[in-house]
């Protein structure tokens, strides 16, 4: 029979020790880090999948290569190194800016007052009217101008 199967041919193996299976220091599962780097089904630790990607990274593989190997996205991959393969960005998140305070007639005061139980004719009103506008013209907002 002549044929050959794609993807049958050996392949390289890539082994993350050669005399150890668990590194206690670093709490890392070697024989996981192994599978992972072989493309083979394994459950890592954030720590064991930087560690993996870091090899991965060292042997010139692309970063969504590596993403699919070790189970995260190309972009977490490419963050990592841009880190010096170090789990946090380090760059202090930004708080959102608080939303102004809603005030009567629009549809976020009417709400608080539905929920609240309380009565606003304002608020009423200004509902009653963009209801009325979505039922003729398919949109809640006014027309400006």
């Amino acid at each position: 029979m002549n044929g050959h199967r794609v993807g049958a041919g050996t392949r390289e193996r890539l082994y993350a020790s050669t005399t150890s299976t668990y590194d206690p220091h670093n709490d890392l599962d070697l024989i996981a880090i192994e599978c992972a780097l072989n493309g083979e089904p394994a459950q890592l630790t954030p720590a064991e999948k930087l560690h993996a990607a870091r090899i991965l990274d060292s042997r010139g593989h692309t970063d969504k290569e590596i993403g699919r190997r070790v189970g995260c996205a190309d972009t977490t991959i490419a963050d990592w190194r841009d880190n010096d393969w170090n789990p946090s960005s380090g760059k202090p998140k930004m708080p959102r800016p608080r939303r102004p305070e809603p005030v009567c007639g629009e549809p976020r005061m009417y709400r608080r007052h539905l929920k609240n139980g309380e009565r606003c004719d304002v608020c009423r009103a200004a509902n009653a009217a963009a209801d009325r506008r979505n039922r003729l013209t398919g949109s809640r907002k006014e027309k400006v101008g």
